[in-house]
C-alpha cells in the first residue's frame, strides 16, 4: 500500500506553513485527493510540487531566512537552551539520498515531542541533497548518524 501524506506532513517535510500547502492546492501546484474529507498525496504529488519553480524559489526564501533569523537570534523565546543550526550538503546517488532522507523523516517524527524548536529541510539537486536543521544537540547527532 502506498504511503499517503498529509497538508502537516508536507509542511513539516518542507519547513513550510500548512497554509502555505494549502494555497499551493488552491493554485493547482499540489495536487492530490480528499479522503474522508481530507487532503492526501501520493510520493508522486510531493515530488511533482517541490520540482516547480514556485515551490523551489518560496522553499529556498523559507530557508534562507530561516538560518538568517538564526543568525540574528531572532528566536529569543529559546533563550537557556541550546538550539543549533546545522547545514549538511550529500553527495550520492539519488537512490541513496531518497533511503537517507526517509530514515530522516522518520526520526522527525519520533523526536517531534521531545524538542521545542525544530525545523528540518531537503533540497535536492541531481547528485546532491542539502539538508539544513534547527535542533537540539542531541537530535544533530541522531541525525548525523542516519546521514554518514
Amino acid at each position: 500500500m502506498e504511503k499517503l501524506y498529509t497538508v502537516e506532513d508536507i509542511a513539516t517535510m518542507t519547513s513550510l506553513t500548512s497554509r502555505t500547502i494549502r494555497n499551493y492546492i488552491k493554485d493547482g501546484l499540489l495536487k492530490g485527493r480528499k479522503i474522508g474529507g481530507q487532503w492526501r498525496f501520493t510520493e508522486e504529488d510531493v515530488k511533482n510540487l517541490t520540482n516547480s519553480g514556485t515551490f523551489k524559489e518560496d522553499f529556498t526564501d523559507n530557508v534562507r531566512q530561516d538560518v538568517i533569523d538564526f543568525l540574528d537570534n531572532v528566536h529569543t523565546e529559546y533563550a537557556g537552551t541550546i538550539q543549533t543550526c546545522t547545514i549538511i550538503d550529500l553527495y550520492e546517488e539519488k537512490s541513496i539520498l531518497s533511503e537517507k532522507s526517509r530514515k530522516l523523516q522518520e526520526l522527525w517524527k519520533n523526536y517531534e515531542i521531545k524538542s521545542d524548536y525544530k525545523s528540518y529541510s531537503c533540497e535536492y539537486s541531481e547528485d546532491k541533497a542539502r539538508v539544513t536543521i534547527f535542533a537540539t544537540p542531541e537530535f544533530i547527532i541522531e541525525a548525523l548518524k542516519i546521514l554518514q
